[in-house]
């Protein structure tokens, strides 16, 4: 009874185990690996943001004559400065709102570009007064690197796939000499 398949051989035979524990182990750790890449990135790109916002709004603060008035300069000097945001142009959303009382400050997360939608919101924004607080907020919608794995797969997303990243401040606007 050679070659006669008996469930004694069955349970002493140990061939595949490391393969079987291979693809029990490798998805974990893969989505482990992939969702430490995906993290570091997105703070990355969370500070990036921060910076740029801060750069601009220094400009702003002192009101220098190249300083951004209009929402669309503001937009465009934050995208100069924040580098690693592709088309950043058509997905950064800035808003400015001066601030006279703690009630002026907006209660509601950032208004975001969705980039699957024909109509996009419309966000407030007043331009800075000389010796005004004012709070800025900018929002900008990004693609995930691995967009079907690990931390990626359980972000909110846009209806293209992208999440949203938000930075924010307030300043007051020197005055003018």
């Amino acid at each position: 009874m050679r070659g006669c398949f008996t469930v004694r051989t069955a349970l002493g035979d140990r061939s595949g185990v490391t393969a079987l524990e291979f693809a029990l182990v490798a998805p974990l750790f893969l989505g482990l690996v992939f969702s430490t890449f995906e993290a570091g990135w997105m703070m990355t790109k969370a500070t990036l943001l921060d910076r740029a916002l801060d750069v601009t709004v220094r400009d702003i603060r002192i009101g220098g004559t190249g300083a951004p008035q209009t929402q669309s300069e503001i937009r465009d000097a934050v995208c100069a400065e924040a580098l690693v945001f592709l088309d950043c142009a058509k997905s950064l959303t800035i808003e400015m709102n001066p601030v006279t009382t703690a009630a002026d400050f907006p209660s509601t997360a950032a208004t975001c570009i969705d980039r699957g939608a024909a109509v996009q919101p419309v966000v407030n924004f007043r331009a800075a007064q000389r010796s005004a607080t004012v709070f800025i907020r900018a929002c900008v919608v990004s693609d995930p690197l691995t967009p079907l794995l690990g931390l990626a797969l359980h972000l909110p997303k846009d209806s293209r796939g992208g999440y949203r990243l938000e930075s924010s401040g307030a300043f007051v606007a020197e005055p003018s000499t």
